[in-house]
């Protein structure tokens, strides 16, 4: 009896035991199958879009926007004058994204300009003024009842610049000038209030001293030369630029110059900050980059899986940040025979998977990495890529790249394409408009190339119904001179971030792969302190968000009528919200019915408009 007993509390003991490790085995192996799935990039779903694309046929082109609007700004020129040509164009897209309708006037070739009564602002865009004869005093006496003049050019001493001198601000002036280095604004003047230097200095500005009535915004590097000031004259404004260069990389300066005239301005803006990943996911490399193997003694796939990407998931973590990786599906280089389906998957489910993980978005970069231009493109000795033979070998890649892209990450939406080193020549530009719908947005490169490869763009709407939604800076060293002052002048123009790197950014001397990984994070990082320091209240957004912000800016326009006590403001084709700039020179803010004002700095806002009629309470006899 007694080992009948035994035997059966030892066979209970067994099956509690054998039950116990089952348990154990199956907690095990949940753990196993859920690193499994998450190794395989499988636990993800679709991008949750905060903001999506208008209809094409609701989204407007700027210049359609405002055809036919009642001009309320006249530009005055000399096309007969050294530089004119070159400040008169960066001027026409700044008052087009400003939704300004604007008349021009050359006095080469009108000689007179029309009765100033019907305009509430002026633009005088020529050195010398002595070309506007005795109108000098005309326009004096208009900005005395209340008008507001910005002279744009840097001015020549001449008689006339002498006569009106003491009413613009001058002092004294000479006939020297002086090279600008770079400029500093004040910070109630401008986001990213700090000093910007310029790449390719020279003698720019005039040499003058201002008297105590002037109120200076920006003067140059060394503190010497003012390069923005205004002046009260009377019931009006004058507003004088002197700095001196009309580049693309200038014209948020020249927006904020012009927004100082009046009791208020309201124009605009995009409020989106984007970050593009080029060549992600791709074929990682196999091997050993020469600099990461010194700095890690990793392979390129493990740095990548172990630093580069959980560094950027950091980076997105703290900044807000929602990254949008572009696809490649191969690196070959055939563009003659049919499309070949990539057979490895791995990377891409990995990878995009982490991704989509993080509420980012996968776009097209392309079924390889060769440019989409036809055999009439020549390379020369700047590129080694290969042109595709016709239309029908264009549309069949991006067809593959789509497909195969809904193959791999069946989750993914996607809509924006970014051309490979930013060159899409404009009859491919016309094939993805009419061919591949899927396409909506194109991000290429916003700053002109000394080559005429790069397909350089604006922020709009093209008349296909694509939107343009170019990259303005790339890469960890944004501190550079020439990339940060874009920054900070689209910043002011547009209220616009776009960003783009590569992976193998560090397999590149020339991209920042000798300097390593840790000096070209911190230079990221450097640049998104100086973003969150300058505009801490701007939409981290992914391309097809930017994309979509830049359809409800293109078609948006405003006007203003403005009392004792506030500032009413219609909106054109507003659809469900606008964003818009809106500085109150003279005159505080108070209360806002159909819409919502955010301060940025000085007498400069962030005004977000949920109703077509905005009204502004304008509280007078304090500093604004």
């Amino acid at each position: 009896m007694i080992r009948g007993f035994l035997s059966d509390v030892l066979a209970k003991w067994k099956r509690f035991r054998w039950q116990g490790l089952v348990k154990v085995w199956a907690v095990f192996m949940a753990i196993a199958l859920v690193l499994l799935v998450e190794s395989l990039g499988v636990h993800y779903g679709a991008t949750r879009f905060d903001i999506t694309y208008l209809d094409r046929d609701k989204a407007i082109p700027a210049a359609n926007a405002i055809a036919g609007e009642k001009a309320t700004n006249l530009l005055v020129i000399d096309s007969s004058q050294e530089g004119v040509s070159d400040a008169e164009s960066m001027l026409d897209r700044v008052f087009l994204d400003m939704k300004v309708p604007t008349v021009t006037v050359d006095l080469a070739q009108d000689g007179e300009i029309p009765a100033l009564k019907q305009y509430q602002t002026m633009v005088i865009a020529m050195p010398n003024l002595d070309s506007l004869g005795e109108h000098v005093l005309q326009i004096m006496q208009w900005v005395k009842k209340g008008g507001g003049v910005m002279f744009a050019m840097t001015p020549e001493k001449t008689g006339y610049l002498d006569v009106i001198g003491p009413q613009i601000g001058i002092e004294s002036s000479t006939y020297e000038y002086v090279a600008t280095e770079g400029i500093t604004p004040s910070e109630d003047f401008m986001l990213g209030g700090q000093t910007y230097t310029f790449s390719d200095p020279f003698k720019s500005s005039l040499s003058v001293a201002l008297n105590d009535r002037a109120q200076v915004e920006a003067v140059s590097s060394n503190g010497r030369t003012p390069l923005v000031w205004r002046n009260a004259v009377e019931s009006g404004t004058a507003v004088m630029c002197n700095i001196g260069i009309y580049g693309k990389v200038f014209r948020g300066f020249y927006a904020s110059a012009f927004s100082l005239l009046g009791s208020a301005t309201a124009y605009p803006v995009i409020n989106s900050a984007a970050f593009y990943l080029d060549d992600f996911p791709s074929p990682v490399p196999s091997g050993n980059g020469k600099y990461i193997k010194r700095d890690y003694n990793m392979s390129i796939s493990e740095f990548y899986s172990q630093v580069w990407w959980p560094d950027l998931v950091r980076l997105a973590e703290r900044y807000g940040i929602r990254f949008t990786g572009v696809m490649i599906e191969n690196y070959g280089d055939d563009t003659k025979d049919d499309p070949v389906r990539q057979t490895d998957n791995t990377q891409f489910e990995y990878y995009g998977g982490l991704l989509l993980r993080q509420n980012g978005e996968i776009g097209y970069h392309g079924y390889n990495h060769q440019p989409l231009v036809l055999p009439n493109t020549h390379y020369g000795k700047e590129y080694a890529y290969v042109q595709w033979p016709n239309r029908k070998a264009i549309v069949a890649s991006l067809q593959e790249l789509i497909a195969f892209q809904k193959d791999v990450l069946p989750a993914a939406t996607s809509s924006v394409y970014v051309p490979p080193s930013n060159i899409l020549s404009q009859e491919a530009r016309k094939i993805i408009g009419e061919d591949v719908p899927q396409i909506r947005a194109i991000a290429s490169t916003y700053m002109p190339s000394d080559s005429s490869l790069p397909y350089i763009q604006e922020f709009g709407v093209a008349a296909d119904g694509v939107v343009e939604a170019p990259r303005i800076v790339s890469g960890g060293m944004v501190g550079d001179t020439y990339m940060r002052l874009a920054a900070v002048s689209e910043l002011n123009m547009h209220y616009v971030s776009t960003h783009f790197m590569h992976p193998d950014d560090l397999l590149d001397e020339d991209r920042g792969a000798k300097e390593g990984w840790e000096t070209y994070r911190k230079g990221l990082e450097d640049y998104l302190d100086w973003l969150e320091q300058s505009a801490p209240s701007i939409r981290m957004q992914t391309g097809t968000e930017c994309a979509a912000a830049v359809q409800r800016f293109s078609g948006l326009t405003v006007s203003m009528e403005t009392t004792d006590t506030s500032w009413d403001l219609k909106l054109g084709n507003l659809t469900d919200q606008g964003w818009l700039m809106f500085r109150a020179s003279n005159g505080t803010p108070g209360n806002v019915r159909g819409g919502s004002l955010t301060k940025l700095t000085g007498n400069l806002y962030l005004l977000k408009a949920t109703s077509a009629t905005v009204h502004i309470e304008r509280k007078t006899g304090g500093a604004a």
